[in-house]
């Protein structure tokens, strides 16, 4: 295939904003309701098991686990809802339901895979998690909170105790921008697997991810720079205090869409041509 038969991510993104500015309430109203499904879900369950030891740690590491794979079965809905928005098609918040309706237990399977290669991913933002909160413990009921109360702290020790503060979260931070980054590359090929689930209803879960690998052959370039493009919206929706994702966040799934349709397409005509 030549790279040229492909619409340019500026094309495929007109088309998004487009399509977007017509289905906005839908859009960002299912994406919003698939947010709070899964952030009050993964909350519930982690609050049954205290995480003070080891063995409470790895269970309520297991349940949030088990969460995360339950309702990523939404997201084979949201694909639905952002095909027929891309095909001017009108839906329902019903919709995003479609995965537990039918074809569930292949996107349990899909989901499963993907969310064992994200968890890999961001073990070390685990790790580095705990070892924040650790510190930031340590420095907060010490030095910071005592500072705060017009303690006697010199000034050398109010440094001391930003500078761990200030290292800790850079630290942090970085471990989470090189985490997200790899998770983002190691699951490039299976973007494609939600989208095929409706489009291949009679594949099964190895079929779909067989086919998946294969149509992202050549594609993954053309996708990390698709997202990459979005980064300084995101930048940018600092300033609006995240307001601006309720329209970034649709827009962005919406490019995602056509770039789906259209390395299909061209799969199709591609095929076609060999007939």
């Amino acid at each position: 295939m030549q790279q040229s038969q492909y619409k340019s991510n500026s094309e495929l993104k007109y088309l998004a904003r487009m399509q977007t500015g017509r289905y906005m309430g839908i859009l960002a109203g299912t994406i919003l309701l698939n947010f709070v499904i899964t952030l009050v879900a993964a909350n519930i369950f982690s609050s049954l098991v205290p995480v003070t030891t080891a063995v409470g740690y790895i269970i309520n590491y297991i349940l949030v686990f088990a969460v995360q794979v339950v309702t990523s079965v939404l997201n084979v809905g949201l694909s639905f809802i952002f095909l027929k928005s891309a095909c001017n098609m009108q839906s329902t918040i019903s919709d995003l339901f479609c995965g537990f309706r039918k074809n569930t237990s292949k996107a349990l399977k899909l989901s499963a895979i993907i969310a064992v290669v994200e968890s890999i991913c961001m073990i070390p933002l685990d790790i580095a998690s705990v070892q924040l909160t650790d510190v930031l413990e340590s420095v907060n009921l010490n030095d910071l909170s005592l500072m705060l109360a017009g303690g006697s702290l010199d000034s050398y020790e109010i440094l001391e105790s930003y500078n761990v503060f200030y290292n800790a979260m850079m630290k942090f931070y970085l471990i989470m921008l090189v985490c997200t980054v790899i998770s983002v590359i190691l699951t490039l090929p299976f973007f494609p697997a939600f989208y095929m689930i409706l489009d291949f209803p009679s594949w099964s879960a190895g079929t779909i991810l067989k086919k998946s690998f294969e149509i992202m052959s050549g594609n993954k370039l053309r996708l990390f720079m698709l997202y990459l493009s979005f980064l300084p919206l995101y930048l940018l929706s600092i300033f609006t205090c995240g307001i601006a994702l309720i329209w970034v966040i649709p827009y962005m799934k919406m490019a995602e869409t056509n770039f789906y349709l259209d390395m299909m397409a061209v799969r199709n005509k591609t095929i076609n041509s060999c007939v």
